[in-house]
C-alpha cells in the first residue's frame, strides 16, 4: 500500500506530466465552451424544425418553453421563400429539444413572445394531445395559409403593440411614463403605506365581492335591470335633462324657512281637508251618478259638436250684418214708438181693427215700399219722376199736323214689315233704357254720326239739370237708397 502511494506521489510530481494534464483540461474546455451552443457533445437531444410568418428580434440560441420552463434554444435561423402552402415568405427555425419530448403530437402549436421587457424573444411551443402518429425527429411543423391546419399561433407582443402607434403617441407615451416616474421617486415610504393599506382593504373587499357574487345577490339582474332602464331611458334624455333642471329649480325654492311653516301646516290643513271630503261624499256620489246618466248622450256629442260648427260658421256673416239691422230697427222702432204716441194713429187702428181694410192697407204699403226700393236708384240718380213731368207737358202741347203727340199713336210700322236692303232707321231706338245708380240711359244717348243698331252700350249719369225738393237726398242717404 505505501508503495503505491508513493508511486503516486512521485507520479504528480512530475512537473511533465502536470503540465500535459492541464493542457488536456483547458483544451476539453475551451473545446466545451465553443460547441455546447449547439448543444453538448454526446448528450442526445430531439432536433426539429418549425415555420415562423417572421423571426423578428429572434437570435441564435434563443430558449425554447414549455409552460415557462426551458427545453431546448434555437439553433439556426434560415429564410425561406413563399411556397403552395404559404404565399408569403416565411423562416425556418431549427431546434434542439430535451430527449423525453420525443415525439411531439401532430396538433402541437407553438409561437414566439417576448422575453423581458429589455428585448428579445423565445419559442414557446403548446404540446398538443393527439394519439397519432408524432413528428420524428428531423422532423418539420409548416405554415398554412388556413389558420385552423396552421401549427403557427399569432401572437402581439410588446414591442408590436408599441409599434402600432405613431410617433406623437409613442412620444405621449413617454411623457407619461417619464410623470409617473417622477411621481413615485423618492416616495418609497408613502408606497409602502399605500400597499400595507390595500393589503389591509383586501380582507373586507374579498368579503364585499363574494357577496356581490353570491347568486341570492342577483349582480348580474341589477345590472341587466340597470341596462334596460338606461336603454329605455335614453330616447327621453333630452326631456329628462330638462326634468331635472326644473326640478333643481323647484327644489332651490323649497329650500326657504317658509317651506318648513307650510309642513308645519298641513297636519291640520289635512284634518280639515278630511273632514270637508266626508261630506263632499254625498255630493260627489250624485255627480257620479249624473255622469252616469250622461254617458249615453255622450255619443251624440261628435254628431252636435259637427252641427253646431257648421250654425256656427254659417251664422257668421249674418252676424256680421247684424248691427247694421240693429241701427235700422232701431230707427224703426222710434217711429213705431212715436205713431203710438200719436192719439190720431190710434184711433185709426181702432177703426181699422181686424178688418180686410187693414190687410189690404197693409198689403198696399209692404207693395208701395218695394215699389219704391226698386225705382229709388233711377229716382236719386236720374230724376226720372222729374223729367218725365216735364216732358209730359210738352207732349200734350207739341205734334204735328195730325195733332200732338198723346193724339196720334201709329198702329203700323211699314219699315219693319216688308223686306229692305238697309236696316230700318229706327232700330237704334232704346225703348228699355238702363236707370239706376250706375248710369242714365233714357235721352242721354250719343250720336256717333252713323246709324247704330241697339242701344248704346254705356252711358254717364249726367242728366237735365233739375234738383230735387231740399231735403230728400239727405233723407235717402239716411235710409241707405243714397249712395
Amino acid at each position: 500500500m505505501r508503495t503505491t502511494r508513493r508511486a503516486a506521489a512521485a507520479l504528480f510530481d512530475s512537473p511533465m506530466l502536470v503540465g500535459t494534464m492541464t493542457l488536456l483540461v483547458v483544451i476539453v474546455a475551451v473545446y466545451l465552451s465553443y460547441v455546447a451552443e449547439d448543444g453538448l457533445p454526446f448528450v442526445p437531444s430531439y432536433r426539429v424544425n418549425i415555420d415562423v410568418p417572421s423571426a423578428g428580434q429572434l437570435v441564435k440560441n434563443a430558449d425554447v418553453r414549455i409552460g415557462g420552463a426551458r427545453v431546448g434554444q434555437v439553433l439556426t435561423i434560415t429564410p425561406e421563400p413563399a411556397t403552395r402552402r404559404y404565399p408569403h415568405p416565411f423562416a425556418r427555425l431549427g431546434l434542439s429539444l430535451e430527449r423525453g419530448l420525443q415525439p411531439l403530437a401532430p396538433d402541437t402549436h407553438y409561437r414566439l413572445r417576448v422575453a423581458s421587457v429589455l428585448g428579445g424573444n423565445y419559442v414557446e411551443i403548446i404540446p398538443g394531445h393527439s394519439r397519432a402518429p408524432g413528428l420524428p425527429d428531423g422532423g418539420t411543423f409548416t405554415l398554412s395559409r388556413d389558420p385552423r391546419r396552421s401549427h403557427a399561433e399569432p401572437y402581439v407582443g410588446l414591442d408590436s403593440a408599441l409599434a402600432a402607434f405613431g410617433p406623437r403617441t409613442r412620444a405621449g407615451l413617454r411623457g407619461t411614463l417619464a410623470g409617473a416616474a417622477d411621481a413615485v421617486a423618492g416616495r418609497g415610504a408613502q408606497l409602502n403605506d399605500a400597499i400595507g393599506a390595500t393589503a389591509e382593504l383586501l380582507g373586507p373587499a374579498t368579503r364585499v365581492l363574494d357577496n356581490l357574487g353570491a347568486p341570492a345577490t342577483e349582480l348580474s339582474g341589477l345590472v341587466s335591470g340597470l341596462a334596460a332602464t338606461t336603454a329605455a331611458l335614453a330616447p327621453v334624455a333630452p326631456a329628462l335633462d330638462t326634468l331635472l333642471s326644473a326640478g333643481a329649480s323647484t327644489f332651490a325654492t323649497l329650500a326657504r324657512p317658509s317651506l318648513a311653516t307650510t309642513l308645519d301646516a298641513l297636519p291640520g290643513t289635512e284634518a280639515a281637508g278630511t273632514r270637508v271630503l266626508g261630506r263632499a261624499a254625498p255630493v260627489l256620489a250624485q255627480t257620479a251618478a249624473l255622469v252616469q246618466a250622461l254617458r249615453p248622450a255622450a255619443a251624440l256629442l261628435p254628431r252636435a259638436a259637427t252641427r253646431l260648427d257648421a250654425l256656427v260658421t254659417a251664422a257668421t256673416p249674418v252676424f256680421d250684418q247684424v248691427p247694421r239691422l240693429a241701427r235700422a230697427l232701431t230707427g224703426a222702432a222710434g217711429g213705431i214708438e212715436a205713431l203710438d204716441r200719436d192719439p190720431a194713429a190710434r184711433q185709426a187702428f181702432e177703426v181699422l181693427g181686424s178688418s180686410d181694410l187693414g190687410t189690404a192697407g197693409g198689403s198696399a204699403f209692404v207693395g208701395l215700399g218695394a215699389i219704391l226700393q226698386t225705382v229709388a236708384g233711377a229716382q236719386f240718380a236720374c230724376n226720372v219722376a222729374g223729367i218725365w213731368t216735364r216732358n209730359f207737358a210738352s207732349s200734350l202741347s207739341e205734334g204735328n199736323a195730325s195733332g200732338a203727340w198723346l193724339r196720334f199713336s201709329p198702329l203700323l210700322d211699314v219699315s219693319q214689315s216688308f223686306a229692305a236692303a238697309t236696316p230700318a232707321p229706327d232700330l237704334h231706338l232704346n225703348y228699355y233704357p238702363v236707370e239706376d245708380a250706375s248710369q242714365c240711359q233714357a235721352g242721354n244717348e250719343v250720336y256717333a254720326g252713323a246709324q247704330r243698331i241697339g242701344p248704346p252700350a254705356r252711358t254717364a249719369r249726367t242728366v237735365d239739370n233739375t234738383s230735387p225738393p231740399a231735403g230728400v237726398l239727405a233723407a235717402g242717404r239716411r235710409v241707405g237708397l243714397v249712395p
